[in-house]
Order: C-alpha cells, then sequence, then structure tokens
C-alpha cells in the first residue's frame, strides 16, 4: 500500500518515512498544502498522514480539497495542538483519526496498520443494506442518511459510527468494542475519539429541532443505540442504476 506523508517538519518526515518503509509501505513524501494535493492527484495513496500546521495551505484546507476529489482515501491527522475544537474540525471534515505531537513513531505506525485494516475489511463486506429505525434511514449503497427525508451531512468517520450503531441495535457497545469496530483498534487507544463522534453525531441528528436519543450513554459502561419504537430494520440496499 503506498502512504502519503505530509510535514514541513523534514526531519519527522523522513523519522515516519523510515519507519512505515520498515513495515512494507511504498511511501512519497510533501513538505506544503499544494505539493501534498499535487501528490494525492498523482500517486493515489492508500492513507495520508497529514499535519494541521502546513505552509501555503493549512492541513484543514487540503483535507477538504481531498475529500472533494477522493471520499475513500484514509487521513491521520497530525497536530501539535490540544484544542479540541481542531480535532473536532478534523474529525468533521472527514478524517479517519488523529494524533497529536509529541508521539512515538511505533504509535503511529499501530494507528496506520488499524485505519488501513479497517479499510481493507470494509471493502470484504456483505452487500450494502438500508438500516431504518423511525425517520431515520441509512443507506450503505448511497452513503446516505435522511431524517425524515432531509439529508444529514455525516464525516465518514460518523458514518461508519452510526452504521455500526444501527447494526448493533438495543445492545451496550463498550468503548473497546467501539473502537475495533468502527477504528479497528485492538485496544483502547483511540482517546476521546468515540467521545467526541457520539457527541457531534447526536447534535447532527437533532439539527431539524426533532429530539432522537436514539444514543444512550450508559455511565461506566459505554453506549446503547435504542432505535425509535419498532426498533431497527434491515434490508438489501437497491443496486445503483447508472445513466
Amino acid at each position: 500500500m503506498k502512504l502519503l506523508v505530509v510535514d514541513d517538519d523534514r526531519d519527522l518526515v523522513e523519522l515516519l518515512d523510515y519507519a512505515l518503509r520498515r513495515e512494507g509501505y511504498d511511501v512519497v513524501r510533501a513538505y506544503d498544502g499544494e505539493t501534498a494535493i499535487d501528490a494525492v492527484t498523482r500517486e493515489k495513496p492508500d492513507l495520508v498522514v497529514l499535519d494541521i500546521n502546513l505552509p501555503k495551505l493549512t492541513g484543514f484546507v487540503v483535507l477538504e480539497r481531498i475529500r472533494h476529489v477522493d471520499d475513500h482515501v484514509a487521513v491521520l491527522l497530525l497536530s501539535a495542538r490540544q484544542d479540541e475544537s481542531d480535532v473536532l474540525r478534523g474529525l468533521q471534515l472527514g478524517a479517519d483519526d488523529y494524533i497529536t505531537k509529541p508521539f512515538r513513531p511505533k504509535e503511529l505506525v499501530a494507528r496506520v496498520k488499524a485505519i488501513l485494516r479497517r479499510s481493507v475489511r470494509a471493502r470484504g463486506r456483505p452487500a450494502p443494506a438500508v438500516y431504518r429505525t423511525g425517520d431515520l434511514v441509512l443507506d450503505e449503497a448511497t452513503h446516505l442518511v435522511t431524517a425524515a427525508d432531509v439529508p444529514v451531512h455525516l464525516s465518514p468517520t460518523e458514518f461508519k459510527l452510526l452504521r455500526h450503531f444501527m447494526a448493533n441495535p438495543g445492545r451496550v457497545l463498550t468503548q473497546e468494542e467501539i473502537l475495533e469496530g468502527v477504528w479497528g483498534y485492538d485496544a483502547d487507544v483511540g482517546g476521546d475519539l468515540v467521545k467526541l463522534n457520539v457527541s457531534r453525531l447526536r447534535r447532527k441528528l437533532t439539527q431539524d429541532g426533532k429530539s432522537r436519543e436514539v444514543i444512550q450513554t450508559v455511565p461506566g459502561v459505554g453506549y446503547l443505540f435504542r432505535g425509535a419504537e419498532g426498533g431497527v430494520t434491515r434490508e438489501e440496499a437497491r443496486p445503483k442504476t447508472g445513466v
């Protein structure tokens, strides 16, 4: 698999290049935002390791442009900031995960492996399905979520999280189970990923002013997706048709 590492710290890029190549990955380098966008178009990487603080174009701008042209390439954000708002913004724009500096190269390699493992597993899933509960509908084939027939704009990670909840209704899921099911982690190495994404997902499901308290917190345990009255139904999605 091919990885693109983007950071203006050349020593860090050199270190990550070495650590990732040792794991058998093909690594491409970029040191600013403009070069990063060109590299994504030219090299078509499977995953981008992307620093937020870049010259010319910020990592947020690069991430937005990546998502405009490719909704499938995985993105791992690097940030020296501890501000939760930066993390939330990155996740909202479609980042798959984030890691704050300083970090150990082994930790970054573990996260890269987890993200790529999840991507491979997703490609081997059964036929796409449509999940329904009340007026909430998630369609795996079109990657569309609607509430009362109004589109709900979710990031790729938020979509995966909602899909995981709707596929496991009425069951308490621990943070570890959610991390493994959505992010592909074998252990709790995701920090506040679950908490942050659940919080964002809840807000987006109530943007039309209608209360949809379908995701409940079970203190000290995890989260429970109850769904609306009548539970959650699953049916095979209709295949897409071309024009």
